[in-house]
């Protein structure tokens, strides 16, 4: 089955398109759905960029709009099966994929995470087992959130910790407390090291403009 991955660079799409890839799932495209409001994927568009050429996929920027025209479009144009995406307990989200992708023509919608309960998920993530998964927190919400974790690195070394010092916090941030984006993965060519170039605030977000190297 051919298909294309939702992609912004954090650990959900990541691990989903790996997840996907691993039950035979050929995902040979990725789209990156590019917000309208500030926001730590947005302005990290370059990075997710750099990534998607170290999975050797094609990528396709799309500007995200409430109905979802450029996405609907851009499935028909890929001729694709399936697409696959990251979301773990959005039902509304995932209503409005579902939507999208039978307005393009029947596509199948993958989505390998769903209602995984979120700490069993992130010990698979950052386990031992899978020591070639790193993830940079890039975005905390502070109502909910230390602002001390941002530029924070998740792996199977500090996975431990970090659960251990944000008792409260979704392991996953599902309730929006942050946002991460992946530096290694099997996915990728290579390995990468991150630098943080600017320090942005909104309101109760505070996000990292960064360089991968």
């Amino acid at each position: 089955m051919k298909a294309a991955g939702l992609f912004s660079g954090g650990k959900e799409s990541v691990f989903a398109i790996q997840t996907a890839q691993k039950q035979g799932i050929q995902v040979e495209h990725l789209i990156y759905e590019i917000p309208s409001f500030a926001s730590p994927h947005a302005v990290n568009a370059e990075s997710v960029g750099t990534l998607a050429k170290a999975m050797n996929k094609p990528l396709t920027f799309l500007k995200l709009d409430e109905e979802g025209k450029a996405l609907v479009s851009a499935l028909k144009d890929l001729k694709i099966e399936a697409l696959v995406a990251g979301d773990i307990n959005v039902e509304q989200h995932i209503k409005w994929l579902t939507e999208r992708c039978n307005s393009a023509g029947n596509i199948m919608l993958l989505e390998p995470l769903w209602k995984r309960n979120t700490l069993e998920l992130f010990k698979e993530m950052f386990g031992k087992a899978n020591s070639k998964f790193k993830a940079t927190i890039i975005g905390v919400d502070t109502e909910k959130m230390d602002e001390k974790w941002l530029g924070f690195t998740l792996s199977n070394q500090t996975a431990e910790k970090f659960l251990s010092e944000t008792r409260g916090v979704d392991p996953l941030g599902e309730n929006g407390e942050f946002h991460t984006i992946v530096t290694q993965s099997p996915l990728y060519s290579r390995p990468f090291q991150i630098k943080f170039t600017e320090k942005v605030v909104q309101k109760n977000m505070s996000f990292l403009k960064v360089h991968l190297n």
